[in-house]
């Protein structure tokens, strides 16, 4: 492999619908991008720290896997891991866009720059982001566990003064579905006088990556 020639870290591809937010139901083939700059203990994506998971690809080794992995499927949508934090993202994003697909990404708003002409950006805050520009999120998910957090608490009302579509989600621990988190994250809705919406992660229930 030329080493002057951009590579990725890569912790898997597939291809399945969205399972939450606004693009709930659509297929996509996911690009799962390894590492992250955040440690959350209860990610729920734990291989993008295991080195046993970690394929390096090259830029047009990784344009040859997404373009062969579903053929027909335009969706593309890029996780984690982080992103944003996966050099030469915005080289990735330019080479897709030129070769017709449409682009999502899903980030917690750390690691790096934002691409400029990515069509879906979902923010999943699990840091304070006063500098994040706010006009660039296409919607924002909070995941919530089943114990109140203040902090938390504050940026979801900080983010609700700024922005029109944000989904609560309860944060899934096991197999099992996190009734209590739900719950909580219902009756937040259901109090929100209609600026919030609940995501239930539906590839969950049909047991889909």
């Amino acid at each position: 492999m030329n080493t002057d020639t951009p590579t990725f870290a890569i912790c898997d591809l597939f291809t399945s619908v969205q399972g939450e937010g606004g693009m709930m139901g659509r297929p996509f083939v996911f690009v799962r991008f390894w590492g992250c700059p955040l440690s959350c203990p209860w990610c729920d994506e734990p291989r993008h720290r295991n080195p046993a998971f970690r394929r390096i690809l090259s830029l047009a080794e990784c344009i040859h896997a997404l373009e062969h992995q579903t053929p027909g499927l335009n969706n593309i949508l890029l996780t984690g891991g982080e992103p944003l934090a996966a050099p030469h993202l915005a080289t990735l994003v330019n080479r897709l866009k030129e070769r017709g697909k449409w682009v999502a990404m899903e980030t917690s708003g750390v690691g790096g720059n934002i691409p400029e002409n990515l069509d879906w950006i979902t923010l999943s805050p699990k840091t304070p982001l006063p500098h994040f520009p706010v006009h660039r999120a296409s919607e924002i998910k909070f995941v919530l566990g089943d114990e109140a957090d203040a902090e938390q608490e504050n940026w979801i009302q900080w983010w609700m003064s700024r922005h029109d579509t944000i989904w609560l989600q309860p944060r899934w621990q096991g197999a099992n579905f996190p009734a209590t988190a739900a719950h909580r994250c219902l009756r937040k809705v259901l109090a929100s006088g209609g600026r919030l919406r609940l995501s239930l992660q539906i590839h969950k229930w049909l047991g889909i990556p």
